[in-house]
């Protein structure tokens, strides 16, 4: 049986939260834990070499060719717009114009990263979007599973606000 990538990010949110909750209570992480935040450190700052390097191409290819990229946008009134890239094509057209984009500085500022299971790696925190001294913060989430050599993104969730 197959589950979709919103389900395992849907899940994954809440185990994500649970384990939130846990962790700043005990102020203890296990070497399972600090495993999983090197990973993700390491995961997401090659993806940010790789938009400052304009390789969109590269960044597409961190995505399962199923994976999704779920945008939402929070505004000052109303409910948010929620905006979904599914699937291989859907995703590299999202990064064909990242080459306009190398004006702003990317970091990243991973808050949790947990193993949900041996090969499937969930990261939250914040992308740092700056530009002339201005910084927006994004929060993100993503869920990757381990396939060969390499963790490859399942989905991502980005949230936007204007």
């Amino acid at each position: 049986m197959r589950i979709s990538p919103l389900r395992l990010l849907s899940a994954s949110m809440i185990i994500c939260a649970m384990s939130t909750q846990t962790l700043s209570a005990q102020e203890v992480r296990s070497p399972k834990d600090e495993a999983a935040m090197k990973l993700a450190k390491e995961l997401t700052d090659a993806g940010t070499k790789m938009f400052a390097a304009g390789d969109g191409a590269g960044l597409a290819a961190q995505y399962l060719e199923d994976a999704e990229i779920v945008e939402k946008t929070v505004e000052s009134v109303g409910p948010p717009t929620v905006k979904f890239h599914r699937g291989g094509d859907a995703i590299r057209k999202v990064y064909e114009n990242v080459k306009d984009l190398t004006k702003f500085n990317l970091t990243n500022d991973v808050h949790y990263a947990r193993f949900v299971t041996p090969d499937t790696l969930v990261i939250s925190g914040d992308l740092l979007m700056s530009e002339n001294a201005e910084t927006k913060r994004l929060p993100f989430m993503q869920v990757r599973r381990k396939t060969g050599d390499s963790w490859k993104i399942v989905c991502l969730e980005l949230s936007l606000s204007r």
